[in-house]
């Protein structure tokens, strides 16, 4: 797998935090940086990005409530939310109300990250082709659906 061509954005209020994040992916991932929402959307409709990582305590909003908003949106990009926090709540609306692939602790284990981006990745493009699939599925039907009635008027 050509790894470079994953495209990654990651959003932490932190600034350290991005440039550690740079630091540590940039030659192996294409690698977005985000430190705010607003900036992380400016992105979002600018590049094609597959995975997200977020931290889930940001000023205003959290990473999950980031990725509600992002799995109405844009519901193929992969989430992955980082955080300190090990609440169990914080887990479960993860799971329910952002629809995150993984969940993981700060400070960050290198080799989990890049491994969990690398299946991350795999999911965006499994979830790009069953898009693909349904939509062919339903221009099948369609067709059907056309020469069963020029069938039944004949």
């Amino acid at each position: 797998m050509d790894t470079k061509k994953i495209s990654v954005l990651y959003l932490d209020d932190e600034v350290e935090n991005l440039n550690s994040f740079n630091a540590n992916f940039r030659r192996e991932f294409t690698v977005h940086l985000a430190n705010s929402i607003d900036e992380a959307y400016s992105i979002i409709e600018s590049e094609e990005i597959h995975v997200v990582l977020s931290d889930h305590k940001m000023p205003h909003i959290t990473g999950i409530e980031f990725f509600e908003t992002l799995c109405k949106t844009h519901p193929s990009i992969a989430r992955i939310l980082l955080t300190g926090c090990s609440e169990l709540n914080v887990v479960v609306d993860g799971i329910n109300r952002g629809q995150i692939f993984k969940y993981l602790y700060k400070p960050m284990n290198i080799d989990l990250v890049r491994k969990t981006i690398k299946l991350a990745y795999e999911k965006f493009l499994e979830d790009k082709r069953n898009q693909m699939d349904v939509i062919e599925l339903m221009e099948t039907n369609e067709k059907l659906e056309f020469m069963l009635r020029q069938k039944l008027i004949s």
